[in-house]
């Protein structure tokens, strides 16, 4: 008999209950960390069927990178964004001669995660036992992740050898390039992330892990005995769902919820109205974990982008690189407010300030602003498809073909245009417009920008200053200046301009969980057969993004553990692997 607690979980005997299938292990999503659990449990031995809202699998994952559009040179393979997975210690730093050990790895995590409890002679590095635990696990255990996924093909991976961490140079980074992984494709480009998904999907079927699209899960079913989550419910509709039983356990993979509009209210700053994340991220798990009384966390962050501010029905990418040097960020006051050349996350934080005197967000647009140069230069940058195409570039292949690039050779002209683009979006940005005087005080921002680049040293954000700015900002024009990040505007015109908002790649929010993926509830106790990994959960990285391919990184390595030990619940994991943690 099985009786409804309301809402969305239903206790019941297990042996009572009218099972339409079961599994092991049921994987709730389709994406990097939804494959990793599956692999996982399947290598273990476990049955496993993953389950996937969306029509077509991947999730988030699948957005990431993309290939570049238009016809490539003669001789030219096509330009690629690829996707990455960044992991301490991987097996391949060693062809590289690095050492990652694991006390400065664990104090480079720590530091950007928890930068307010960081105390660096402390056991736990000022860190809750709880969330220093997690780092520990992903530092323990990323490495034994990537090396089983690289043994399986799932995917194959190689180390980008040149590729800085984005705090390369922070004191407490002893490694600060070879982290990242990539995989490599036959033609020797960087795959993409939908490449990476079908990797994973293709060694998981080949386990035997069955897969079922268009299947969102409705509702748990719980031991009324024990507590334990032992089901799901599930299929196009609730009316119509299916009753799936899950022997080991229940892994949720299923995105953050940047496309709740509610939960995104009430938790992220006002300024970020959406994100790039796949459809499906709509906080499945929040309620689901609720009902339960799980335990919550960092509910206010994401991974942060900016985004186009005219990015259609769905935005494809975020602007993960600004290209130029003769390029700066301007407010609707036409003031510079931010180092152009910091990284996504650290630069889209700029557009979130408050100011306290004029009571206001003046960042909540910014005019990437350029010249005739940067635009003539920097739209085909080398292994940087434009957002459009799936990449990081705002600028589109050809100048004057897309729609949010604007064009005028005054910057009053300029400032008009810009203005009548943002009355197009009063119903995001109500009352938003640019100041009076954004031509005179853009003008300023110009040229004050331009004697720090004649100088060589950017005094006001500290442009150029490290090594991940300089290799991220390509190529410079001439040696005639001595930052490689900066050059004076050319005057004559014409201006361009593109619209960036603050955005997300996915939330980073939600339960709680343990080293072993089980999600917890506040008085430290297990949810026992509910597990979590992704973005969907309270990431281990609380503020941080350590390097590119972090995400996917914590993604794989805690929905194996997940996976892992959701399998073992069923007595079929070996004692190698078996947690010592028990349910």
């Amino acid at each position: 008999m099985i009786e409804h607690a309301g809402g969305c979980v239903a206790f019941a005997s297990p042996d009572e209950v009218p099972w339409d299938d079961e599994a092991d292990v049921i994987v709730v999503g389709s994406g990097a960390a939804g494959w990793s659990a599956a692999i996982a449990a399947s290598r273990a031995g476990a049955d496993v069927l993953v389950l996937e809202k969306l029509e077509q699998i991947g999730g988030t994952t699948a957005k990431a990178g993309g290939e570049c559009g238009g016809e490539p040179a003669p001789g030219e393979l096509p330009q690629r964004a690829g996707t990455w997975l960044w992991i301490c210690d991987h097996p391949w730093l060693a062809e590289l001669g690095h050492a990652d050990p694991r006390d400065d790895a664990l104090r480079y995590l720590a530091r950007l995660a928890r930068p307010t409890q960081y105390t660096a002679d402390s056991p736990t590095l000022g860190l809750a036992r709880d969330d220093y635990a997690l780092l520990e696990a992903f530092y323990d255990h990323g490495q034994r992740v990537v090396a089983e996924l690289d043994a399986l093909g799932a995917p194959h991976l190689r180390p980008l050898v040149d590729t800085w961490d984005y705090w390369a140079d922070l004191p407490e980074n002893q490694c600060p390039k070879g982290r990242a992984l990539f995989v490599p494709l036959p033609d020797g480009r960087e795959a993409t992330g939908a490449e990476i998904v079908e990797a994973m999907s293709t060694a998981a079927e080949r386990l035997g892990v069955r897969v079922k699209t268009s299947t969102p899960v409705h509702g748990l079913i719980v031991d009324a005995d024990t507590g334990a989550v032992v089901g799901v419910q599930a299929g196009r509709s609730a009316a119509s769902a299916s009753l799936v039983r899950a022997r080991g356990g229940v892994v949720f993979a299923t995105g953050g919820f940047t496309h709740n509009e509610a939960l995104r209210a009430a938790h992220l700053p006002a300024p970020i109205t959406g994100g790039i994340a796949a459809q499906g991220s709509t906080g499945d798990v929040v309620h689901l974990a609720s009902a339960l009384g799980a335990r919550f966390a960092n509910m206010n962050n994401a991974w942060l982008t900016p985004m186009l501010l005219d990015h259609g029905a769905e935005p494809v990418s975020g602007a993960f690189r600004l290209p130029g040097d003769s390029m700066i960020l301007l407010n609707r006051l036409g003031r510079r407010v931010v180092n152009e050349k910091v990284t996504y996350n650290e630069m889209t934080r700029a557009f979130l300030r408050w100011d306290e005197g004029l009571g206001e967000y003046p960042n909540r647009v910014l005019v990437m602003l350029f010249d005739h140069s940067v635009s003539e230069r920097c739209r085909a940058m080398p292994g940087d498809a434009p957002i459009d195409e799936g990449g990081g570039n705002p600028l589109a292949r050809a100048g004057g073909a897309a729609e949010h690039e604007i064009v005028a050779e005054t910057l009053p002209e300029l400032a008009t245009a810009i203005d009548d683009r943002l009355i197009r979006h009063q119903d995001r940005f109500p009352g938003l417009r640019l100041a009076d005087d954004w031509a005179e005080e853009a003008a300023k921002s110009i040229s004050r920008f331009n004697d720090l680049a004649r100088g060589g040293v950017d005094v006001d954000f500290h442009r150029g200053e490290s090594r991940t700015q300089r290799a991220r900002s390509g190529s410079p024009r001439s040696a005639e200046f001595a930052n490689p990040t900066m050059h004076p505007f050319d005057h004559s015109g014409p201006w361009y301009a593109v619209l960036l908002v603050a955005g997300t790649l996915d939330t980073k929010g939600g339960p709680v969980i343990d080293p072993d993926g089980r999600i917890m509830r506040p008085d430290g106790s297990p949810i026992v057969g509910m597990y979590g990994a992704g973005n969907c959960v309270a990431s281990p990285s609380g503020e941080a993004y350590w390097g590119g391919g972090t995400t996917l990184g914590l993604a794989v390595t805690f929905g194996w553990l997940a996976g892992e030990h959701a399998a073992g619940r069923t007595g079929l994991r070996s004692a190698s692997t078996t947690s010592s943690r028990g349910e």
